[in-house]
C-alpha cells in the first residue's frame, strides 16, 4: 500500500511535465515511478525474509544441540556404553558364549530432530549430514538393545555386542562433534567446552 501511495505522489509531482507534452520525460518518469514501487515493495518483505530465515536456523541448531546434549548425558549416567564393553570382557576371558542385553527405549524418541526435519537444509552442510548420520546410528543401536532386539531376542554372540558397541561408540564421537561445530556457529548456545571441562573439575 506504501509503495502505491510513493508511485501516486511521484506522478503528482510530475504532472506539469505531462502537460509540456515531453514523451520521452513522461516515459522516463513512468519507468522510474514503477522502479520505485517495486523496490519499495521487495525490500522489506526480503529483509524480513532474511531474519525469519535467520531466526528459524539459530532455532533449529539450539534445539538440536539440546538433545543431543540431553542423549549424550543420559547415555554417560546410564553407562550403555561402558556395559556393552564389561560384557565384551566377560566374553573375551571366556566366562561366557552369549549373553542377553536389553534397554527399555520408549517409542517416542528423537522428538526434536523429528520435528526439524524440514528445517536441516538451514544448517551448514557440513553439520546436515553429520546430524542425519548420528541419528541414524543411534536408531541402529536402539533396534539391537530394546526389547525384541537382536542382543536380547535370543542369546547373542559376541560379534553381536562388538557391532554395537562400535556403532555406540561412533554415534558418541559423532554427537560430540557436532555439539563442537554448533558451539563454533553460535558462541552462545553454550559455556564452551573447555570451560565446561573446568567447571566439572571445580565441584
Amino acid at each position: 500500500m506504501d509503495a502505491q501511495l510513493q508511485t501516486i505522489e511521484i506522478l503528482k509531482a510530475a504532472k506539469p511535465l505531462f502537460e509540456n507534452g515531453s514523451e520521452k520525460l513522461i516515459a522516463l518518469v513512468g519507468l522510474v515511478s514503477a522502479l520505485v514501487g517495486a523496490l519499495a515493495a521487495y525490500v522489506p518483505n526480503r529483509l524480513i525474509a532474511v531474519h525469519q530465515r535467520t531466526d528459524l536456523r539459530k532455532s533449529t541448531a539450539f534445539q538440536l544441540y539440546a538433545e543431543i546434549s540431553a542423549t549424550l548425558e543420559l547415555v554417560r549416567h546410564r553407562g550403555y556404553i561402558e556395559n556393552l564393553r564389561e560384557v565384551l570382557a566377560v566374553f573375551d576371558r571366556g566366562e561366557a558364549e552369549t549373553w542377553r542385553f536389553e534397554v527399555q527405549v520408549p517409542d517416542e524418541r528423537f522428538i526434536i530432530f523429528k520435528s526439524n526435519l524440514m528445517n536441516l537444509g538451514l544448517l551448514p552442510p557440513a553439520i546436515q549430514g553429520q546430524i542425519v548420520l548420528l541419528y541414524q546410528l543411534l536408531e541402529a543401536v536402539i533396534q539391537d538393545i530394546k526389547p525384541g532386539g537382536m542382543l536380547n531376542a535370543t542369546p547373542a554372540h559376541r560379534v553381536g555386542f562388538a557391532e554395537a558397541l562400535t556403532l555406540s561408540e561412533k554415534a558418541k564421537a559423532i554427537a560430540e562433534e557436532v555439539l563442537v561445530d554448533i558451539e563454533h556457529l553460535y558462541p552462545d548456545v553454550a559455556p564452551s567446552r573447555s570451560a565446561k571441562t573446568a567447571a566439572s573439575r571445580d565441584v
